[in-house]
């Protein structure tokens, strides 16, 4: 993916203490199968969240959950089993272990790097199918900044604002933007289905149509988001501080599919408040020309309100279930170079996640209870050493994670059947001829800890379970080639055995002995494997091609399982982008196509979309250095599929904007 633009993004946007462990201190990024989109790649797909940007890097698919929030898929993994980081700090809420990515807008964003598979061991655990480091910007030497709006159908609108000082060191860089609809419009293609409902309050019938088309119920959005980030930097020490405020209120769409209401939980919601507020510290000091230390400090409060109603059209609000979880943690790093061809790079890693829950219960008063308080505790050590020998490159990497459950809802655990701790081994070679660029190969061992909705069963008891297990296994060659109609090739082969992979199973209630209990255990088995390529091609001076395709071979091998497959995983992933630079008119042009196969939205009913197609584009024009417009046309074709169970996707729509640089 590539382009040029009117004005480049300088690297001094990047803040560079979030990449440091990945990329600038251990070789990881040469064993591994890995990508980097920059944020002129982010600018030039139209994207405005993470979760846009993510969409377009390969082995990578984004769906939409039954609550409304944007997440991802990497060769098979489900987001809570990957690491999501923001400039080096995770990213995640404490119940389910994954956030929504929509949540973080495009315009604080200097980079995004996923690496999959034998990722660094110096993060912690729980990222079995890989790493994605969130890369935000930093304040630049003088005075500049950012204005931006746009418009589109259905009241879609963004606007956001950038300043950035910067004088003798110290920088800062600061950010709010608003997005906001009052509807999503749906494909003319959509067709109405009957909703299966299973009503435990009311009288609604046991089948509904809940979505007739057009404007998507109850999709409304708002959010608006600030970012500030300022701090010291010179030739040895660089200290920098993040504080923000994502803050998101939005309707919930329907489930097309499947609906339920019962006197303190209902599928016909809105979610009320959506935020994410914390402060992140970071340092990084060179003693000397062997040794640096880095550490990373934060604390983050995740808010999240749950409003339930008897029927679509929301007559009486029956509960509000609310979320009210903290983590705060940090990270030390040591960075030794111990001679000219090895480097060597430890660090502890700790983190404290707290879930509290409440329920308010308007129908049925005795379903209400007050926050409850569960807590856990994260450690890590980990080692990993870079060693050259010429053209051959060798990493090794051992790391140890416990986790241990402190308090189980206001009550100190019991911990002694807790077997939480394990050790993660990894090994790694790349090897660069040349003329015929660079082989790699790697295996690690993948660590993933239980999240607290795993835990407890639906009576509210807690399991102790054994966290799950991933072998991976890489092997690439990417080679940067002389042909015009051929730059850059990047072909990488994975494998991935998961054991101990918690999973649902029904056992009879001992408290109701002619009743099925669902619980969580540690019970299931399965495989991933496949196959990523991707080329770039500058076929004239102004004109590139590049193309992405990712093959996923995803298969459930429990005992008992309801279906071979997984959801939200699609089989064939293609991506092509076509883009045109018109020098005279100082026009930009670009064609997005995206073609996906065989993904399993539902298990139960077994319902597939055997393929989807969305054509994009978009045209931007500088009409000055400072001063542009641009228009994007999403779903060209007007496509209807579905993004995950019961949730269509938007039909076509367009977004004209202006941007203003200074």
């Amino acid at each position: 993916m590539t382009c040029q633009f009117a004005i480049a993004s300088d690297e001094s946007d990047v803040f560079s203490l979030g990449e440091i462990v990945v990329s600038e201190q251990t070789g990881v990024k040469d064993i591994a199968i890995n990508n980097t989109m920059t944020e002129e790649q982010i600018e030039l797909v139209g994207a405005k969240t993470a979760a846009d940007a993510l969409d377009f890097i390969p082995g990578v698919h984004t769906a939409q959950s039954s609550k409304g929030e944007k997440f991802i898929t990497i060769q098979g993994f489900e987001q809570d089993k990957i690491l999501i980081l923001l400039d080096g700090v995770p990213y995640y809420e404490t119940n389910y272990g994954q956030l929504d990515l929509n949540q973080i807008p495009a315009s604080i964003i200097a980079k995004i790097e996923v690496t999959k598979g034998a990722s660094s061991v110096l993060y912690g655990p729980n990222g079995m199918g890989g790493v994605v480091n969130i890369i935000t910007k930093k304040g630049q030497d003088g005075v500049s900044g950012e204005l931006e709006a746009s418009v589109g159908q259905m009241g879609q609108n963004n606007e956001s604002a950038s300043m950035s000082l910067g004088k003798n060191g110290f920088s800062l860089f600061a950010t709010v933007n608003h997005r906001g609809r009052d509807s999503m419009r749906m494909s003319n293609d959509y067709e109405p289905i009957l909703s299966d409902i299973k009503d435990k309050y009311g009288d609604l019938p046991k089948q509904m149509i809940v979505e007739d088309g057009d404007k998507r119920e109850n999709s409304s959005y708002d959010s608006t988001n600030i970012w500030v980030r300022g701090g010291y930097a010179n030739e040895n020490s660089e200290f920098f501080a993040s504080v923000f405020n994502l803050d998101t209120e939005r309707d919930l769409p329907y489930n097309t599919r499947y609906n339920k209401v019962f006197s303190d939980f209902s599928s016909f919601a809105n979610i009320s408040e959506y935020k994410d507020t914390g402060v992140d510290l970071s340092g990084l000091h060179r003693i000397n020309d062997s040794l640096t230390l880095r550490a990373l400090a934060y604390y983050h409060i995740h808010d999240d309100s749950y409003d339930s109603y008897d029927t679509p059209e929301q007559y009486v609000k029956l509960a509000v279930s609310s979320y009210s979880d903290y983590t705060g943690g940090g990270a030390i790093f040591a960075d030794i170079n111990l001679t000219d061809w090895n480097r060597l790079s430890v660090s502890v890693n700790y983190k404290n996640d707290v879930h509290k829950k409440k329920n308010v219960a308007y129908v049925d008063p005795d379903e209400s209870h007050g926050y409850e308080r569960s807590q856990l505790d994260t450690i890590s050590f980990a080692a990993e050493d870079t060693m050259t020998f010429g053209a051959l490159n060798v990493v090794a990497g051992i790391a140890w994670h416990k986790q241990t459950v402190g308090e189980d809802r206001g009550i100190d655990a019991d911990t002694d059947n807790d077997d939480s701790d394990t050790f993660d081994p990894s090994l790694g070679m790349s090897y660069t001829f040349d003329n015929a660029g660079l082989v790699y190969g790697s295996i690690a061992q993948k660590t993933r800890f239980a999240t607290f909705s795993e835990m407890y069963d639906d009576t509210g008891a807690r399991h102790d379970l054994k966290p799950e297990r991933n072998t991976s296994y890489t092997l690439g060659w990417k080679n940067d080639l002389a042909y015009t109609w051929l730059n850059n090739i990047d072909i990488g082969l994975f494998y991935h055995d998961i054991s101990d992979k918690i999973v649902e199973v029904y056992i009879t209630d001992p408290t109701v002995p002619d009743s099925k209990l669902e619980v969580n255990q540690n019970v299931g088995t399965s495989k991933f494997y496949g196959v990523e390529f991707s080329t770039l091609s500058q076929l004239s001076e102004n004109v590139s091609l590049s193309f992405d395709y990712s093959y996923t071979h995803a298969r459930n091998e429990s005992e008992d399982r309801e279906s071979d497959y997984f959801r939200d995983i699609p089989k064939d992933s293609f991506t092509a982008m076509l883009n045109w630079y018109q020098p005279t008119l100082d026009i930009n042009s670009n064609l997005r196509v995206r073609y996906r196969t065989d993904i399993l939205i539902d298990v139960d009913s077994d319902e597939w979309e055997s393929d989807t197609l969305t054509i994009d584009m978009g045209v931007k024009k500088a009409f000055t250095p400072q001063f542009s417009a641009y228009v994007n046309l999403n779903n060209v074709l007007d496509e209807s599929h579905y993004e995950g169970y019961g949730q269509p996707n938007e039909g076509r729509s367009y977004e004209v904007g202006v941007k203003y640089r200074f």
